[in-house]
């Protein structure tokens, strides 16, 4: 049966259709071209998962089908596990963790181990919170800090505090929730979401005001901590690289901090002929994804300057 989903699409709430196929919601997306796939995948616990090939299945016989069916295997699963599927792969910035010794000693480099040293010196407490007002005024106050952020428009800034609340708070339940502090102001905060033997970065995000105090180098230090009090083997930070680009600031500040890329198996499944000829021709990836670097990197530099006029004329 058809339904309606309301999800965060850059930044803004928007209702998009799904289904509830396999005891998991199925969200589709797209307009001329729709793909289908399983509602937070990514964060949810690896045994809630539903069997991809029953999902299929089911999908087929429904007449309200998408074109498209993607799915992926999870980390650290790197061994493909659908022949049967066409198969290309996802990349996870992923840390493999056994000891906070061994991460601080043996897997940062120098620049990092003195990063976190000196965010300590410079009075930088981190904390876990409570999921409470304090914290959610904590986050408003870092998110209204500046409308720009890497170069293009901040897609938080001048929210309500309603929707601050309710954008951070999913998955609490199994969610730690990390501040730091410096003179008793939240300057940066994490969340880190919890499964069995895996972990999840949600956010990760300080005040341009006090990044020479490196207040994140703090907040993933104490992250690293928390993983391995509860045993688990890998933390994981979304991608390594987005789409074609390579050697940006955050996937410098992960590599730096231990992090390396994992390439993990995603499915794509046609349900229709569209789907077809669209896997054929390529044309189930993003816009971005098939932008070639070389014209893709003047246009980031020429919307972060536009941004950056903007910014100062206002």
């Amino acid at each position: 049966m058809s339904e309606t989903l309301v999800v965060s699409v850059r930044g803004e709430r928007k209702s998009l259709p799904a289904l509830q196929v396999g005891g998991a919601t199925i969200l589709m997306r797209g307009r001329f071209l729709k793909i289908a796939e399983i509602f937070d995948e990514y964060w949810l616990e690896r045994d809630s998962l539903p069997n991809p090939q029953v999902v299929v299945a089911e999908l087929r016989r429904n007449p309200s089908r998408p074109d498209l069916f993607t799915f992926a295997q999870r980390v650290p699963d790197v061994e493909p596990a659908y022949d049967e599927y066409h198969r290309e792969f996802d990349n996870y910035a992923v840390l493999p963790i056994s000891t906070y010794e061994h991460w601080f000693q043996r897997q940062l480099p120098a620049p990092a181990r003195r990063n976190i040293r000196a965010s300590e010196k410079r009075g930088i407490t981190v904390r876990v919170c409570q999921y409470d007002d304090d914290y959610v005024r904590g986050i408003s106050s870092i998110y209204n800090e500046t409308p720009i952020r890497a170069g293009r428009k901040f897609w938080h800034f001048g929210k309500d505090l309603e929707s601050v609340r309710i954008e951070n708070g999913t998955y609490a339940a199994r969610s730690t929730f990390l501040a730091a502090y410096f003179c008793d102001e939240m300057v940066g905060y994490l969340k880190v979401v919890w499964d069995k033997h895996t972990a999840a970065i949600m956010q990760i995000l300080s005040k341009s005001a006090h990044r020479e105090l490196r207040p994140n180098n703090a907040l993933l230090a104490e992250a690293v901590k928390q993983c391995c009090s509860r045993g688990v083997n890998y933390l994981i930070y979304e991608s390594f690289h987005y789409g074609n680009k390579t050697g940006d600031s955050l996937t410098r500040f992960k590599e730096n901090n231990g992090f390396a890329r994992m390439n993990i198996p995603r499915y794509y499944v046609p349900l229709t002929m569209k789907g077809v000829v669209a896997l054929r021709t390529g044309l189930h990836r993003s816009a971005k994804e098939r932008v070639p670097e070389w014209i893709a990197t003047p246009l980031r530099d020429l919307r972060r300057k536009w941004h950056e006029r903007k910014a100062d004329g206002a």
